[in-house]
């Protein structure tokens, strides 16, 4: 019997429950080179509706939407999910975005609230107003939407679930330790699907963070080092632990 290790998170089937983060990957080149690996989804780097470059927020710089819709159109057509990663200066913005992204065929809209830039710009977890805003503008996408968690917050996490839950939205990415997804879980829903970021290395840190409640994981540094390969040596490293 086939070990599954798969998963379904915000009604979205990934055959493999790893992904590259969205700060990982940023090259049209590179996103192909993940589609003919063992990777469970497929996540564009953050884009913006205009191209972006400013010298304090680097994290952020990409080309505007536009320049990436036609390859969120291409990987769409093949057999993994695509993940939008999309940071706006407003509620409207987000609400665009996730809108273009699921029309070019993504699977899932992730609305990148981690961002530095995206703090200053509009604070989402300093006023509730914001922040039901964005979620009430990603609601207006056919597809589900994520919300990708900053470290730290004002939003309490039970306050944050309500408001999730509220949006009809079920997904957050948020930090591999305890402060981050494990407390999220506790305090604002088991319900929740967590998406998992940071200290991914090895398949026992994906079943270790699997076994802790969250749904999948985002791989950034290892993929880094090791390339697209990283993901089979995961899949490798769990089916071995579980005899599979």
């Amino acid at each position: 019997m086939t070990l599954d290790l798969g998963a379904t998170v915000a009604g979205v089937r990934f055959p493999f429950c790893a992904m590259n983060a969205s700060h990982a990957v940023h090259s049209s080149a590179n996103l192909r080179a993940l589609a003919d690996s063992e990777v469970g989804a497929i996540v564009l780097g953050t884009s913006t509706v205009h191209p972006f470059l400013h010298p304090e927020f680097r994290s952020l710089h990409n080309p505007g939407y536009d320049k990436l819709l036609p390859l969120a159109r291409e990987l769409a057509t093949g057999d993994k999910p695509v993940v939008a990663s999309v940071a706006g200066a407003s509620a409207e913005e987000y609400g665009f975005l996730a809108r273009a992204f699921g029309e070019a065929g993504v699977a899932l809209v992730e609305a990148n609230l981690a961002d530095a830039w995206v703090e200053v710009t509009l604070a989402p977890f300093d006023d509730v107003v914001v922040l039901r805003a964005i979620l009430t503008q990603l609601a207006t996408s056919a597809v589900p939407a994520s919300v990708k968690l900053p470290e730290r917050m004002r939003l309490s996490y039970r306050h944050l679930g309500e408001e999730l839950r509220a949006a009809g939205v079920r997904c957050a990415v948020a930090r591999n330790d305890f402060t981050g997804y494990e407390k999220l879980l506790l305090e604002g829903g088991q319900d929740l699907d967590v998406i998992v970021v940071g200290g991914i290395t090895s398949g026992y840190d994906v079943r270790r963070a699997i076994a802790k409640g969250a749904k999948a994981v985002q791989v950034d540094t290892a993929l880094g080092k090791e390339g697209p390969g990283v993901f089979a040596r995961l899949a490798k490293e769990m089916r071995a632990a579980r005899g599979g």
